[in-house]
């Protein structure tokens, strides 16, 4: 699952590069390309699916404009929000920064006890963002998440490739019965 996500490209810039990058997730038969904030985007496009932010979009609004087969996420860091996302119809939220992370300095940290209060709060699945390492991840994972994102374990280090294959090994050894 590949989120595309550039906060500060214009519209047609933006629409050009989900464009490419939609053709290139689609050469994969299992992959999936979640498109960030720009709903109008995703939606021309045909992405596979929507996250907004608690300050981006109502999430309401967002689920009834989406088709059915669509994936909608949304943040939510607090159990309350969690459960209002659940409550408007989202697929999945995306909880965090479970850690400190570079790669969005002036994120709130929620912590392992946040993220296993955000899990507790609803029954979609919950997927763990901000500053998982491959040392975290196995500790993230058992607090009932259903997936982790990943940024800056993969693409900041010299061979990214080898980063996924070790990430993916890692997860893969988790019992999928555990999570939701």
């Amino acid at each position: 699952m590949i989120q595309l996500r550039h906060k500060t490209a214009d519209d047609a810039a933006f629409r050009r590069l989900a464009v490419k990058m939609l053709e290139c997730v689609k050469s994969f038969e299992d992959a999936v390309l979640i498109v960030n904030d720009r709903v109008d985007i995703a939606l021309d496009i045909g992405a596979d699916g929507i996250h907004v932010g608690q300050e981006d979009r109502d999430c309401r609004e967002v689920v009834r404009r989406a088709p059915v087969s669509m994936i909608v996420g949304v943040s939510a860091r607090y159990p309350d929000l969690a459960r209002s996302a659940a409550a408007a119809g989202a697929t999945y939220v995306g909880s965090g920064a479970v850690f400190a992370t570079p790669t969005k300095p002036e994120a709130v940290v929620i912590g392992m006890t946040g993220l296993q209060a955000v899990v507790a709060a609803v029954e979609i699945p919950v997927v763990a963002i901000g500053g998982i390492t491959r040392a975290s991840l196995r500790p993230v994972l058992e607090t009932g998440v259903r997936y982790c994102a990943v940024l800056s374990g993969i693409n900041d280090v010299p061979d990214p490739a080898v980063a996924l294959r070790r990430f993916l090994a890692e997860s893969a050894s988790f019992p999928i019965d555990q999570q939701q």
